[in-house]
């Protein structure tokens, strides 16, 4: 037989897991609960495969003195101690292992529900210091109440379940899954401001992105619900932790209840440490045994599975083509990410399906690798940087992506052309496409002929064909302090509708959009930021 893989399990995994390794036939496993840094860089070298958690890192030093090293896998959801990039330069595949808490930090979120309508924790220091303080504690229930939850994945469902067998009203959100994928769970599926409006307790579960950063702010306070009780069991950040203090001081939140934080551990003088009604656990989503027994046997089969066939769950970094493919597709393959970014920030409702229709002698390639490139760009937005060639297809169907792809071969006398229609509930955008002498260009957008490269800071605008409007557009952004890169314009019909597309150098913030939409010839303005996702 030939020599066994040998993996090693650098922090404390459960044994279940460990047990899966053993039995594989495949693998020699080195356990230790506990692994120095000193260690690690003196024994990685001799591994093809490592299991780490929280408390080990691995950087570029480590990956550089890692020889043999083919995959690692973090037994848990968060990456941040794992140097993702180094990892894909190497060519070592990086996974994680999310599904096995998802009922345990459902859970959380609902404990702290509850300890935050009936000040549990509040009335049990009261008791400890030998105090008798009933009528200081009379809270609220729940059932009854109305339940807002932000982010329908796994965790997200879970929590719904929960909230319904609570006799709770349920109201979802999810901007990036369509409805008619969420009607097996019998809500409410509404906007994120009916959530804020009409909900008794919010609770999210969503990835930390650009759109999901500070969901309640000091400038959105206003929109909630008197006494809303707010839940984050998913990243620091989602709310603004400011705002909460805000909310507490005045009474607009009767109370949070927060297992994250911006900064982990927060520091000495976080501001939240000072109220009695803002709940706060060390990040205990995940801290009970049966998730550790089930994110151990998903780590392990996870690498049993990559080592024995090859096949990466829950990649992070590993693309699964043909690398010969891939060369000949390349510029295609970051034209098309380029587009599904760029167009799921363009249009307002979730994306459904994708007409691409594709012209010249690009239509005599292998076209499949370009569908989960345009999955991963219109996800990027949605999900941030987890979003990889390995499970782009899986949350494009889940999402209820649906891709039509059309080949005119016969079309030889023209260059290679991309026609895409995205299409939503309620609009559709046509782009067309191109590869040119400076990389993957649009050339044009809804029968307009505009062309530009989608890279980089991209400003947005639908204006009408009257004069001034380019001018002042132009002192509008010079008054802010913005530079213009590049400026492309074009229109329907004189005096009709025209769209302007400004690349700048630097991310544009709301005050630019603000400004600009209070020009009274200007329809829409979007700051579109296109970001290559680690591959």
């Amino acid at each position: 037989m030939a020599d066994k893989f040998k993996v090693f399990i650098a922090d404390n995994l459960a044994e279940e897991g460990v047990e899966i390794l053993n039995k594989s036939g495949i693998i020699d496993v080195e356990y230790r609960k506990k692994t120095t840094r000193e260690d690690l860089l003196k024994e990685i070298k001799n591994y093809d495969g490592l299991i780490i958690r929280s408390a080990t890192t691995v950087d570029a030093e480590v990956l550089e003195v890692a020889e043999k090293l083919k995959v690692v896998i973090r037994a848990g959801v968060g990456v941040d101690n794992i140097d993702i990039l180094a990892c894909s330069q190497k060519g070592i595949v990086l996974m994680n292992a999310p599904g096995g808490n998802s009922v345990s930090t459902a859970e959380q979120a609902i404990a702290l529900m509850f300890a935050s309508a009936r000040m549990t924790p509040q009335a049990n220091a009261s008791m400890k210091e030998k105090k008798w303080e009933k009528p200081k504690f009379k809270g609220s229930q729940l059932t009854g109440k109305t339940l807002g939850v932000v982010g329908l994945g796994r965790i997200g469902k879970e929590v719904v379940k929960r909230g319904k067998g609570l006799q709770m009203n349920v109201l979802g959100f999810d901007p990036f899954i369509p409805k008619a994928n969420l009607e097996h769970l019998q809500i409410d599926i509404v906007d994120i401001d009916t959530i804020l409006s009409n909900s008794d307790f919010i609770s999210v579960h969503t990835p930390l992105t650009e759109n999901t950063k500070h969901l309640v702010n000091t400038g959105n306070l206003d929109k909630l619900k008197d006494g809303v009780r707010l839940i984050n069991c998913a990243r620091g950040g989602i709310y603004e932790e400011a705002a909460i203090a805000k909310g507490l001081n005045e009474g607009k939140i009767s109370a949070a209840g927060l297992d994250v934080f911006t900064q982990e551990p927060p520091a000495e003088d976080f501001l939240l440490y000072n109220y009695d009604n803002a709940i706060l656990t060390p990040h205990l989503g995940a801290s009970t045994d049966e998730a550790q027994i089930e994110v151990a046997k998903e780590t392990a089969q996870e690498m049993v599975d990559f080592l024995k066939d090859g096949i990466a769950r829950n990649s992070l970094n590993f693309p699964t083509l043909d690398p010969k493919e891939m060369d000949v597709l390349a510029p295609w393959f970051e034209l098309c990410q380029r587009l599904g970014s760029f167009a799921g920030q363009v249009v307002e409702n979730p994306i459904t399906d994708i007409d691409m229709e594709f012209y010249g002698k690009v239509a005599d390639l292998n076209l499949s690798p370009l569908e989960i490139a345009m999955s991963r760009g219109i996800l990027t937005v949605a999900l941030g940087e987890t979003v990889n060639l390995v499970n782009a297809p899986i949350l494009a169907k889940e999402r209820g992506l649906d891709f039509n792809i059309t080949k005119r071969k016969d079309d030889t006398t023209t260059n290679s052309v991309l026609k895409v229609i995205f299409k939503t509930a309620k609009e559709q955008l046509q782009i067309r496409a191109t590869i040119n002498f400076s990389g993957g260009a649009i050339i044009g957008i809804n029968n307009l002929p505009l062309e530009f490269l989608p890279v980089g800071n991209i400003l947005f605008i639908k204006n009408k064909d009257v004069p001034n409007v380019v001018g002042d557009i132009g002192i509008a952004l010079g008054e802010l302090g913005v530079n213009i890169a590049s400026l492309h314009l074009s229109r329907d019909v004189k005096g009709g509708t025209a769209l302007t597309i400004v690349q700048v150098d630097d991310d544009l913030g709301k005050a630019v959009i603000d400004k600009l939409e209070s020009h009274s010839n200007v329809v829409l303005a979007k700051n579109i930021k296109i970001v290559d996702a680690v591959s």
